[in-house]
């Protein structure tokens, strides 16, 4: 959209993206920026906060990330949101955020919805320095500006949507959509995308595929037959047949993945070119397996995710794997990284270390958990907010 078409705080100002460092999109205007938002968090956010991170002079897009709103009725509850928001802000080196506020809420005594919690998160930026040009509401298709009241550009019954992307939103779309990328209906599908069916015909499904297992392979062979027919489904893949993997096949790839030395080796497909692929690969075969052997899986699942700057699949997956085994070290780790804003560049840096250990290491490969472990913690350890952890919000980051 041209810069005269937003807000009079838009005037002048251009913020680009590069998703996962890519092709720069430049964006004019809020509009261009709301429509991008669903790409850059894999799904359409409702009743959430969305803060935009930019950096530098030049005003590049770095992160987004998703909250949920807090109770309407609690003040303190909107102090607690808008601390910890202006933390993470500061954590991730933001010089200003553009803040949306997507809500169904009706007006308040004449205030647009939320604006309790915009006006703290204002004072909370400011306080650790960072700017905050623009927030907006979305609501019903249509959007407000909290900071301009200027009836000319900002009127008090708000601007439709666009009813099509903005030229800036469709390039950054078209792009991502050539990576593999889609925008789920909300964050509750992006969830189930990583769990399996609860259905009694899946159930079965995935019971036969155990029965199915235990005769073809012997148990001392599943390591190795797993990384074998893991090998195969990533060419397939690779090559564009991406239909989901027979149950019994994504069992045991699952099964192959609890050797911690096979895990960390295909955590390093970060470093390939065919990352979507393994990506969607992971993603299917979450699908069809039972939480007894999904923790290695999911992961490996988060940490590609993450890696290649899609922060909100990450989060989901490592969740199913905590949930799938508590104890289980990798996701423990992995999950202080996400919360600690650990740039997805920090885990290719780790990826290569380890993908080196595994070289000079041989078939066995053991200290590279130990050192990926190490690398992941002391990252982790050097950003994350004194006094424990708190639940992280839904990051996205560009790789």
């Amino acid at each position: 959209m041209d810069e005269d078409t937003g807000s009079s705080r838009w005037a002048g100002r251009t913020v680009r993206t590069d998703g996962d460092g890519r092709t720069v999109v430049r964006l004019r205007g809020p509009d261009d920026v709301l429509g991008i938002v669903p790409w850059r968090l894999g799904f359409h956010p409702t009743e959430s906060l969305v803060v935009v991170v930019l950096q530098g002079s030049r005003r590049r897009e770095r992160l987004v990330m998703r909250m949920d709103l807090p109770d309407p009725r609690s003040g303190a509850a909107a102090v607690a949101v808008a601390r910890e928001t202006a933390h993470r802000a500061e954590q991730a080196a933001a010089d200003e955020v553009l803040v949306a506020v997507y809500t169904t809420a009706a007006d308040d005594a004449g205030e647009l919805p939320f604006t309790e919690l915009v006006d703290e998160l204002a004072s909370a930026l400011d306080d650790v320095g960072v700017e905050l040009p623009e927030a907006l509401l979305v609501r019903d298709g249509r959007r407000w500006s909290y900071l301009c009241r200027e009836p000319s550009c900002c009127p008090p019954d708000g601007l439709p949507l666009p009813e099509r992307p903005t030229a800036a939103a469709d390039a950054y779309a078209a792009e991502a959509v050539l990576r593999g990328a889609v925008v789920l209906p909300d964050r509750g599908a992006l969830r189930r995308s990583v769990h399996p069916s609860d259905r009694s015909v899946a159930v079965a499904v995935r019971g036969r595929a155990r029965d199915q297992l235990a005769t073809l392979v012997p148990a001392g062979r599943m390591a190795a037959e797993g990384a074998a027919r893991l090998g195969l489904l990533r060419e397939r893949f690779a090559r564009g047949e991406r239909e989901p993997p027979e149950p019994v096949d994504a069992l045991l790839v699952a099964l192959g993945l609890v050797d911690p030395s096979r895990r960390d080796g295909l955590m390093t497909a970060v470093l390939d070119d065919d990352t979507g692929a393994v990506l969607e690969l992971l993603g299917h075969v979450a699908r069809l397996v039972d939480d007894d052997v999904a923790a290695p899986v999911c992961t490996v699942l988060g940490w590609l995710a993450y890696a290649t700057g899609d922060g909100a699949l990450a989060l989901v997956a490592v969740e199913r794997a905590l949930r799938a085994d508590p104890g289980y070290t990798m996701a423990q780790l992995l999950l202080g990284g996400i919360d600690g804003m650990v740039p997805p560049s920090a885990l290719r840096d780790v990826s290569r270390a380890v993908r080196s250990e595994l070289a000079a290491d041989g078939p066995t490969g053991r200290r590279s958990t130990a050192s990926g472990a190490t690398g992941l913690a002391r990252t982790s350890a050097r950003r994350r907010r004194p006094g424990g952890r708190r639940s992280p919000p839904d990051p996205t980051g560009p790789a």
